[in-house]
This record gives C-alpha cells, structure tokens and sequence, in this order.
C-alpha cells in the first residue's frame, strides 16, 4: 500500500512519516515547498484545498485541515472516495463546527475512515514561548485543566488506524492527565531551569487579541471553552494506551523535549 500524508512537514505529520517509513510503508506528501519535504518519500507540491494529484495511486490518507471553516472539503475529500482516510479531529466534533463538518464529509466518500479526536495538541502551548522568555504567560483561565496530547502520540495512533484496520472508529486522543494552564507553565519553567508564572488575562482581551487570527466567533468560543474547563476538567482516554501498547506521554515530558 501506498499512503499519503498531508501537513507531512508540521507538528504531527513529520512523525506519521517517520513512523510509516519506520514500517517499511511507502509514503507519500503533500507540501507546499517540496525543499521542505522528509527525506525518502515521494513529493508532490500543492495543498489540501486540491489534492487530486497526490491521491492518485495512493491507498490511503492521513488528512489535516488547518482551517476554521469547512469551506472546500468536498472538493478536498473527493479524490479519496472509497479509500482509507485517517482524519486529525477535535473532541468538540461531536457538537459539530469545523470538525464536524470535515468528518461528515468523509462519511460521505468512504466507510474506511478512522477519527482521532484530540482535546487539545500539546504544541500548541508552543505560542507561549516569547512569553516564555520573560518569565511571565500571560492569558485567560490558568486554572483550566487540559488532557493536551504529546504530537508522537498522535501520529502512532494515526500509523496504526493507516497500516492496521481500525475502519469506523471515533478514538479521543488525549495525555494520561489533565493539568491546569498554569501547572503546564510552571513544567515548563521547570523544563528551562528557571520559573515561569502564570499571569490571568482578562477574557474579553484575550478573545479581541486572539480574535486576530482566529475570528470573533471562534476566538470567544475557544476562550469560553477553557473557562468550563477550570470546574469540568477536559476528559482522559485509555485510547492512546490501547491502540498503540504504551501509555501516553505525559505533558513534563513534552515540556523536556521542547523547551530543555
């Protein structure tokens, strides 16, 4: 078989492909800049707005969609009709939005799909890093507690459900734990060898700064959301553990990796 991979040069693709040619899977991607590409893959240049020259011969798909409006997904998912598709969701799919949207639209095409839902990508903590510097985070609700994901644990789930059978399955992708905004703040730190704290932004300027990028709509309904989270901790899922035979990677150890 041969499987395609798209976002093979972000934070998870580059381990599915590692993992695939680990086992041996010929692999190929989808890149914008092919001198960005990982070595030992077959290449080809474009994105996932119009992957019909990718999908042609390949048996299989780990798809990302790094947008916040499903917009253009039928075009996008149709090349792969009838083909396995290894899709990157959200837990928040289940009351539809973007990511919603995207797994209807796979359903549509293929009964060879597999959806890893994440609570939250451990990365992500990532956008702190200048914050970081000073000693000082500043953003909304410290006190959320996330089950975030380490991005190697999600690409072995995303290895097996493309190399093993796992058609029809919904898997919530999580870390072992849930821990508060602040706690992960504080692990970094420690990861550096120098405190880093937590400073409470207030909501409403959280959601007008990160409205910026985000839009209004989904930036206040991100903020809102870890505002539940400080009393309903993101959930824990043993999915990790039982599709892949280790246990998820705990968040100090994705701090460690990233910041040390």
């Amino acid at each position: 078989m041969t499987v395609l991979v798209t976002g093979a040069t972000g934070h998870t693709g580059q381990h599915v492909v590692a993992g695939l040619k680990a086992a041996g899977v010929p692999t190929r991607v989808l890149v914008r800049d092919p001198a960005k590409a990982p070595d030992g893959v077959d290449v080809v240049q474009g994105d996932i707005t119009d992957p019909a020259a990718a999908a042609e011969g390949v048996d299989a798909v780990y798809l990302l969609w790094p947008f916040f409006t499903a917009d253009g997904i039928k075009k996008a998912v149709e090349p792969f009709r009838g083909r396995k598709i290894v899709y990157l969701s959200a837990m928040s799919a289940e009351d539809g939005g973007v990511w919603g949207d995207v797994e209807a639209a796979i359903t549509k095409v293929t009964d060879h799909w597999t959806f890893l839902r994440v609570t939250g990508l451990a990365t992500n903590a990532l956008a702190w890093a200048p914050q970081v510097e000073t000693g000082v985070v500043r953003a909304p609700h410290g006190q959320a507690k996330r089950s975030v994901v380490h991005e190697r644990d999600v690409a072995d789930m995303a290895v097996k459900a493309l190399t093993e059978d796992h058609a029809k399955q919904l898997y919530l992708v999580t870390g072992p734990e849930s821990v508060a905004q602040a706690e992960q703040v504080r692990l970094i730190g420690e990861a550096l060898g120098k405190p880093v704290v937590w400073e409470e932004q207030p909501p409403d300027e959280a959601k007008a700064q990160l409205s910026v990028y985000m839009g209004a709509e989904f930036a206040a309904s991100a903020v809102d959301h870890w505002a539940s989270l400080v009393d309903d901790p993101e959930p824990v899922s043993l999915d990790v553990a039982q599709v892949t035979g280790h246990p998820a990677r705990p968040f100090a150890e994705w701090a460690r990796e990233h910041f040390s």
